[in-house]
């Protein structure tokens, strides 16, 4: 994170946690993965906040600054929003969340009264699908506070809480889980033993792509709904060397 980003994440995580301390809340559990554990691979975490609400609603934010004078987001990046339109479309429940106002009520030097109400009041939230560059329309957006109340009140059913169950901490939400949740038929994910599912979810974090000895394995357990991971089936290239590449590259001679 550059900028402010991380002192608006801060003040997103301070306020979410005091707001679901009042009666009547969701357990709300919270992981800030470090940004070399982000990415779009299977063993990586795809947002800057990964939680949970009563360990089987997951929720997914990248923090994003808006600058109140340009209008515009910073460090908005091309190529991580395709990631997320990719995820998207996996069902997988990842969106933007960005101040709109500077600064936030959790960072004044006399925080108001209600504070994390109006901090998360004075956030915005959209899907990728709804945010195509850096410059949001921001009165098409709801409030991360509307949009968290829409999503703390929707059902899951008993058995679907069974299987969020099984992925004991935010921690473990990784990509991989991420999308065996969301992107697997509910009826085949239901109709897993506690065994298959425990399988499947350790499969999936024991390796950074879906090799095709990882694919043959987890299509004994999932079938053809393993076919959701097929994005994955390339090997990821680490930065470093991708920079090798890059350099080997420019200093061939024509």
């Amino acid at each position: 994170m550059s900028g402010n980003e991380n002192v608006v994440q801060m003040a997103i995580v301070a306020a979410l946690q005091v707001y679901c301390e009042q009666p009547g809340m969701p357990r709300l559990e919270l992981f800030p993965p470090l940004s070399v554990q982000q990415g779009d691979s299977l063993r990586k975490f795809c947002a800057d906040l990964i939680a949970r609400l009563d360990n089987s609603k997951v929720i997914l934010l990248e923090v994003k600054e808006f600058d109140c004078n340009t209008k515009t987001l910073k460090e908005f990046k091309a190529e991580q929003h395709l990631e997320y339109l990719r995820f998207e479309e996996l069902g997988v429940p990842v969106g933007y969340a960005y101040n709109v106002v500077w600064p936030l009520p959790y960072n004044h030097d006399q925080r108001p009264q209600g504070w994390p109400k109006l901090t998360l009041e004075a956030v915005n939230h959209s899907l990728p699908t709804l945010l195509p560059g850096k410059s949001p329309a921001m009165s098409e957006h709801p409030t991360l506070l509307d949009w968290f109340n829409r999503v703390r009140g929707e059902d899951v059913s008993e058995q679907m809480g069974r299987i969020h169950g099984a992925i004991k901490g935010a921690h473990n939400l990784r990509n991989g889980a991420l999308v065996l949740l969301h992107s697997v038929d509910e009826d085949v994910l239901m109709s897993l033993t506690a065994e298959q599912l425990e399988k499947a979810l350790k499969l999936l974090g024991s390796s950074s792509w879906l090799s095709p000895q990882l694919d043959a394995k987890l299509k004994k357990i999932l079938g053809a709904s393993a076919g959701v991971l097929s994005d994955f089936r390339k090997r990821p290239v680490s930065k470093s060397a991708a920079r090798k590449a890059g350099t080997d590259l420019g200093n061939r001679t024509p």
